[in-house]
């Protein structure tokens, strides 16, 4: 049951991390109590909204409930054994094919074979060795494939891409997942090879207007007096769960929320940024969020200098971190220093794993980040550990100043270069 959940995420999510696919599949089973490919029709979009963006969410609950038979029912062929030689080199693969379960795909794919006999003898050479192609053959794959592709359609979609490319990982690893030196496989395992098999698709119909899958679009300056098309308005944008709200606060109108905003451009005309950590301004800033919705999301859309001029408070740290979370339903203060620390801790175990290839310089400050008394998170010490691997000079990216030195403090006592630079306050090796 789980390879089957994790077939299905992959198929319809390809880019999915590792961790992630692996969370959802644990909610599903354990604490959901999903048994078999029926219950996956009952999944909610609520049930993993806390895993998933809304979007992701809704592609994957959907794949779920578009077929309510098991997908090992509905298997197709469609990559063959390159060479007598190959097949039996690959014993225990299906002497036919190696059958896999895309959704969403155009129908000829179910019929389609890749053309092995048309491949160089040095690529089925290395698949035969269990190798992994030279450059130059796999590119030459490539555009054999994408040749025999378009023999059915001009124009594969990435849906038709992804099943090709899945099949031919599957049916031979060794060769063509996507993997690290240690052997750990990176993502979805295919996702290189249909970057590949996609780009070539988008190369070789750049001029072919009659093959494009978008109609294009209208010029504003048209000669008849036809009128524009009516603009759809967006409710839902890049994984935002409250893109434009629609109702206003409880007593609220459009004319008090203006005079709201008003309000807070008179105390920033007063007393500045640093009004920002009143209460007041807390309280205007929250009822007001419909508000700088409208304003942000108008069309045309505003410059980031009228906004600034209408929503002056929007701009300080505190509120666009406030307004994000909002927006998106995540902590992005939270979530970027985990992400940076989850980061920081792989990058010190690849350099220790690799100590060997390492200046005497890298070493240094390799075994001061790696002590366990340091301070610091595990994210600032990478971060010293590269620069000094790229030999980067410190002050390129850090400003070294007192514990006690406050963002505000570095505008008024240091000459700040032109470039963002970050505050190190404390040592983090040390």
């Amino acid at each position: 049951m789980m390879d089957f959940i994790e077939d299905a995420i992959q198929r319809v999510l390809p880019q999915l991390q590792r961790e992630k696919v692996e969370a959802v599949i644990h909610e599903l089973e354990t604490n959901l109590g999903v048994e078999g490919a029926d219950a996956l029709q009952l999944i909610k979009e609520e049930d993993i909204r806390h895993l998933l963006s809304p979007i992701q969410c809704r592609k994957l609950i959907n794949s779920f409930k578009s077929d309510p038979k098991s997908p090992q029912s509905t298997t197709s062929s469609i990559v063959s054994s390159p060479s007598t030689s190959l097949s039996s080199s690959f014993s225990d693969e299906p002497s036919t094919s190696q059958l896999i379960s895309p959704r969403g795909h155009s129908d000829w794919v179910d019929r389609f074979q890749v053309p092995w006999d048309k491949m160089r003898p040095s690529l089925e050479r290395a698949i035969d060795a269990g190798n992994r192609p030279e450059p130059g053959d796999r590119r030459h794959m490539v555009h054999v494939i994408v040749d025999t592709m378009r023999e059915h359609c001009l124009n594969p979609t990435l849906n038709d891409c992804t099943a090709v490319a899945k099949d031919i990982t599957q049916m031979y690893p060794s060769s063509f997942l996507d993997h690290t030196e240690e052997g750990e496989k990176i993502g979805c395992g295919y996702f290189t090879l249909l970057q590949q098999l996609k780009t070539r698709v988008e190369y070789v119909n750049r001029d072919n207007t009659h093959s494009r899958l978008r109609r294009p679009r209208r010029s504003k300056t048209s000669d008849d007096d036809q009128p524009p098309p009516a603009k759809c308005t967006r409710i839902d944008s890049y994984g935002c769960i409250n893109w434009q709200p629609q109702e206003y606060p409880e007593g609220e109108t459009s004319s008090s929320l203006e005079e709201k905003r008003k309000e807070m451009v008179d105390i920033f005309t007063q007393e500045g940024l640093r009004a920002a950590e009143r209460r007041r301004v807390k309280e205007l800033m929250t009822i007001t969020y419909l508000k700088q919705r409208e304003d942000i999301n108008a069309d045309p859309p505003p410059s980031i200098l009228d906004i600034s001029k209408q929503w002056p408070f929007l701009l300080s740290w505190k509120f666009l971190l406030s307004h994000f979370t909002t927006l998106t339903g995540v902590d992005l203060y939270t979530r970027l220093k985990e992400d940076f620390d989850k980061k920081g801790k792989r990058l010190l175990e690849y350099f220790r794993c690799q100590l060997m290839k390492w200046t005497k310089e890298v070493k240094a400050v390799l075994k001061d980040a790696l002590k366990e008394d340091r301070e610091g998170s595990d994210g600032l010490a990478a971060l010293l550990v590269m620069m000094t691997h790229f030999k980067e000079a410190e002050d390129a990216l850090l400003l070294l100043t007192d514990v006690t030195t406050t963002p505000a403090d570095a505008e008024e006592q240091l000459v700040l270069p032109s470039t963002p630079r970050l505050i190190r306050r404390h040592c983090v090796v040390c």
